[in-house]
């Protein structure tokens, strides 16, 4: 695995937008590079890819270990509107092969299977532009260096990996009656939890809400969320979509916990 690479447009970044905003013409594409750029919009257009974030490692990190593969990670200055880009490397799958020994007809010939790479202009919210669209998107040469790069480890906070069971230990424990103490709670499911790795990120606080005998559960972020409520005084796990979670949503929350679990009003 390679480390952070470079690319070629740190400099470049303000006269790149300019020419997005512009709308100067990109040269027109072959078959296989059509192909691979759909392949690198569908991951673009994804929800971990097309979320706000304050920095690009963020959404290198969302991008790492999914194909097309990152090839590239490239900070613009800071304080402008957009955060760097992105280079992807796209090899396209090999053609179907024909069935039952009967071709196409007219078969087209098969595009180039690549490698091809394109450089991506992302602000704040994803690549830039309109969502699922080619803008922001540049075929480029590929680097001599096509191992993914490593993005920079994340320092937020995690949910601690046994945060879920001690949720429902101690949300089973309750007694049947009587309005638990959200405090007390959040200090008996934080004593179950083992302490983080000495060289790995802090973990994210318990949250607790209580709402009569119901009690919700929450740790973690919008990209790994525990989310644990008792109702009626039955445990359960609660899942929501990613969208629910982001930022401006309801997110990752106590209070969407038990939220989860309701019907709308």
């Amino acid at each position: 695995m390679g480390t952070r690479r470079p690319g070629r447009a740190t400099a470049a970044l303000p006269a790149a937008a300019a020419l997005l905003l512009a709308g100067c013409a990109a040269p027109a594409l072959s078959p296989g590079q059509e192909q691979a750029r759909e392949h690198l919009l569908e991951l673009l257009s994804t929800t971990r890819m097309a979320s706000y974030s304050p920095d690009i490692e963020t959404f290198a990190r969302a991008a790492g270990g999914a194909l097309p593969v990152l090839v590239g990670i490239d900070p613009a200055a800071a304080g402008g509107d957009v955060l760097g880009t992105l280079t992807f490397a796209v090899t396209l799958p090999p053609p179907p092969e024909d069935v039952g020994g009967f071709p196409v007809v007219p078969r087209p010939p098969d595009p180039d299977p690549g490698p091809h790479c394109f450089e991506v202009l992302v602000d704040r919210h994803g690549k830039v532009g309109e969502w699922g669209s080619t803008e922001g998107v540049s075929l480029v040469d590929c680097p001599a260096d096509l191992d993914p790069v490593v993005p920079p480890p994340s320092d937020d906070p995690v949910a601690a990996p046994d945060v879920r069971e001690a949720a429902w230990r101690v949300l089973g424990e309750l007694p049947v009656a009587g309005e638990p103490d959200p405090a007390d709670v959040d200090d008996r499911i934080t004593a179950l939890l083992a302490p983080p790795a000495a060289d790995g990120p802090p973990l994210a606080d318990v949250l607790v809400h209580v709402d009569g005998t119901d009690v919700g559960v929450a740790s973690g972020d919008e990209d790994d969320c525990v989310l644990v409520a008792r109702i009626d005084g039955t445990v359960q796990d609660v899942h929501v979509t990613p969208v629910q979670l982001q930022p401006g949503e309801a997110g990752c929350t106590s209070g969407t916990a038990l939220a989860g679990l309701r019907p709308p009003h």
